[in-house]
């Protein structure tokens, strides 16, 4: 077979600038179009010049400080990683297939060339078939020699080999490869469209729900674990990891496999109980381990103390119980408290008035002043205080967030004793299911407002416990018999926004639900917005910013929410709603039976049609600055 020779170094001193560009081209293009006919020497020095170009071009771009550059710069080295990471795992995988421990120590050495001398690169290194030692190799397997010849662990070179097997392909007895174990999840990887990373990590998972792989014995393995859907879950991960944000996709592809597990009893519970730990210089440690319903109540007094905006979380400042009589006094004690009815508390008196009449300004906040408002916002939590009260505490004196939970954790503990001075938090628990759900309570699952989900069994027995909020979500992800009332989603209204929204609506956005905030996306109030459910929209305190700074919009698709994300993070400019916290999304609802109107519509949209309000358009011009920020 013809060799072609080395290629020969260009003068780029005499060469323009295209021209050298031109003939770079070529040579990265000369792999692909001579194939086998490249020498092994001309292969790895191509190799070597790639590297050197590559690490020549960074050093560049540091040196520009240009910060369009280092952005450019940062995704073509994510592409080179994307890649280096494919290569990784195929290249394990040809060592294991061609037998590449079993070289003699002569081979090895010959190979092992100075890092800074290419072309000690000669053909002579690769002439003749590969001398394989006769009898006992230096290394055992391919794991062995990989870890050995790249300075690698053991169970690195290990699993990368492993999950070679799961996305590049498996060795059969005869020496050939045959199609990797995960053919869906292999097909993504291949492709190159999602991070091969998390593909990577979900096929290291559903690798342990599978049967041992029996391939290199010469029997076939076919794949046994299914989801509720009939998919395989190689499908399913395949399908989640393409369309969702990685966050999202990780917490539906872990809820598929602990169901999994569940169902076919592959994983036992923990027990529950409450378990003393270790003192550790005075401090001591307690282990507690509930079951979804005992959580919830959990979560909510964790996320009502925690916040330090809300009356529940100031009042949890101090662990001593000698605090004013009425501090914390419009905690939510009952339902009726829920509907949004304000106590009359002692310690009101203790607050600033409100503010006259001829004080107030008709003018929007300047930008300056707008951050430092809090006013802006809705309270990320449903017990706020009134828009006109502030907290005086010196911020830098409060405890931080898992001292306040303590307090409140030792409020309810004391309370019994104590004589009831001081006003504890009252836990809440609030589920969210579909009204079918109610007719199928064999299967149907819930979601608290905390995020914690509600198993069937735990679900039958809450729904026939008192003090339990049902908010029941009927047509088009829409809640029913909630009402709209107040300048703030105070309430009922945020409770019910949240049963829709269920935390922020940004894709991939993580913030808890207790720490939402509440915006009127369709028209600002102080632009005569209404506070209704359907006015208003779960977002997280950084995106709420975003949103009235116009770095993403928010616009209105039949009736939900949908956020469009700047050009530059999704160039299709698709409206999108979060999936993280498994937010009801469009079409995923029973049959509507409201038509929806709209200002910009001019007009009633005919039921079911789809459909889209830009809250931002010219017929909606609103100034952030200028709105209550909710």
């Amino acid at each position: 077979m013809r060799r072609i020779k080395p290629f020969a170094v260009f003068d780029h001193g005499a060469m323009s600038t295209p021209h050298l560009i031109a003939s770079m081209r070529t040579a990265c293009s000369a792999a692909l179009h001579f194939g086998p006919q490249l020498s092994g020497a001309v292969l790895l020095r191509l190799g070597y010049l790639c590297l050197a170009l590559f690490t020549a071009v960074g050093k560049a771009v540091h040196q520009s400080g240009d910060p369009r550059l280092v952005l450019a710069q940062l995704q073509l080295v994510e592409r080179f990683s994307q890649q280096l990471h494919r290569d990784q795992l195929a290249g394990a995988l040809d060592a294991q297939a061609s037998g590449a421990h079993a070289l003699s120590l002569e081979s090895y050495a010959a190979l092992r060339l100075p890092e800074d001398d290419p072309h000690a690169i000669t053909d002579g290194l690769f002439a003749g078939p590969p001398p394989v030692v006769q009898g006992r190799s230096c290394y055992k397997n391919a794991e062995e020699l990989l870890a050995a010849w790249l300075g690698i662990a053991y169970f690195e070179a290990q699993r990368r080999i492993a999950d070679a097997h799961l996305l590049i392909g498996r060795r059969t007895p005869d020496g050939s490869i045959c199609a990797p174990r995960f053919t869906e999840l292999a097909k993504l990887y291949d492709q190159g469209t999602a991070s091969r990373r998390a593909i990577a990590s979900a096929a290291r998972r559903l690798k342990k729900l599978e049967p041992q792989d029996t391939t290199f014995e010469g029997t076939a393995t076919e794949l046994v674990a299914h989801g509720d859907d009939g998919r395989t879950l190689d499908e399913f991960a395949a399908q989640t990891l393409k369309d969702l944000g990685p966050r999202a996709a990780q917490k539906k592809i872990n809820s598929a496999i602990k169901t999994y597990k569940q169902t076919h009893g592959k994983q036992l519970p923990p027990k529950l109980g409450f378990f003393p730990g270790p003192v550790v210089n005075g401090v001591h440690f307690f282990s507690l381990r509930t079951n979804a319903t005992d959580a919830q109540l959990i979560q909510s007094v964790c996320s009502q103390s925690g916040n330090p905006r809300t009356e529940a979380g100031r009042a949890d400042r101090q662990a001593s119980q000698e605090q004013p009589e009425g501090a914390g006094e419009d905690i939510e004690q009952n339902d009726e408290a829920e509907v949004g009815t304000q106590q009359d508390s002692s310690s009101a008196s203790q607050e600033p008035g409100p503010v006259p009449e001829w004080l107030r300004s008709e003018q929007p906040m300047p930008p300056w002043a707008a951050e430092a408002s809090e006013d802006d916002a809705d309270e990320p939590d449903g017990e706020e205080h009134p828009p006109n009260t502030e907290a005086h505490d010196d911020p830098a004196a409060e405890p931080d967030q898992p001292l306040r939970r303590l307090n409140a954790f030792m409020a309810l503990l004391r309370a019994p004793y104590t004589g009831g001075k001081r006003k504890v938090i009252i836990p809440k628990c609030v589920v969210y299911l579909w009204h079918a759900d109610l007719q199928n309570l064999a299967d149907a699952h819930g979601m608290s407002s905390n995020g914690v989900e509600i198993p069937p069994g735990e679900l039958r027995q809450m729904l026939a416990r008192a003090n339990i909020i049902p908010v029941v979500l009927g047509g088009n992800s829409q809640v029913l018999d909630m009402g709209r009332r107040m300048r703030y989603h105070q309430g009922p209204i945020r409770e019910a926004i949240l049963a829709r929204d269920r935390g922020c609506i940004v894709p991939d956005c993580t913030a808890p639900p207790d720490q939402v905030e509440m915006d009127h996306y369709l028209k600002a109030w102080s632009d005569g917005g209404e506070t209704s459910v359907y006015s208003g929209a779960g977002m997280c305190t950084k995106d709420h910013h975003k949103r009235h700074a116009g770095q993403l919009k928010v616009l209105d698709v039949d009736g939900l929410p949908h956020v469009l994300l700047p050009e530059h993070q999704d160039p299709e400019q698709i409206p999108r709603r979060n999936t993280y916290w498994d937010a009801r999304q469009a079409g995923e609802s029973p049959a509507r039976t409201n038509s929806a109107t709209c200002d910009s519509c001019n007009g009633t949209a005919p039921t079911g049609a789809p459909r889209a309000h830009f809250p931002g358009s010219d017929d909606d011009n609103e100034d952030p600055l200028a709105s209550d920020g909710a």
